[in-house]
């Protein structure tokens, strides 16, 4: 299923605290990525050595998340009215990260975990709003690569 305008609304409404926060966030958001997914830490040049230890307060991975966030939240407000993004976002990945589809589904339900545990109030009507979201986020992305 797609998103409709309700679903990106639904989300954006639990999200002030990651939006004043993106930095905190994001960092959450790759820890628990790298946690959950040890192999997908080798796409990242500047973390693909680095322990657990070494990736927790890392000024690199929280810059990092912080443009994860961002550019969610810049999807988010757009109602899904984001093509440029989408675009702009696939070609970077594809050509210059060499990251694979795949990536985005997998940090996709790590965004879902983290938001569900962090954001107060974030019940399955908002999970199902957030798994919309990112699902034709992933359907457009998928248009571009």
């Amino acid at each position: 299923m797609s998103a409709c305008e309700a679903d990106y609304k639904t989300v954006f409404s639990f999200w002030t605290p990651v939006e004043a926060d993106p930095r905190c966030y994001g960092e959450i958001i790759l820890l628990r990525l790298f946690e959950t997914h040890p192999d997908v830490q080798k796409l990242f040049p500047k973390f693909v050595d680095l322990s657990k230890e070494q990736l927790q307060n890392n000024p690199g991975v929280q810059a990092h998340g912080e443009i994860v966030v961002c550019k969610l939240t810049e999807i988010l407000k757009s109602n899904g009215k984001c093509k440029e993004i989408i675009k702009a976002l696939a070609e970077s990945h594809a050509k210059q990260h060499k990251i694979p589809l795949v990536n985005f589904k997998i940090i996709s339900d790590v965004i879902v975990t983290v938001a569900t545990e962090k954001l107060d109030g974030f019940g399955p009507d908002a999970q199902t709003a957030l798994k919309n979201v990112l699902k034709t986020f992933q359907i457009e992305l998928e248009v571009f690569l």
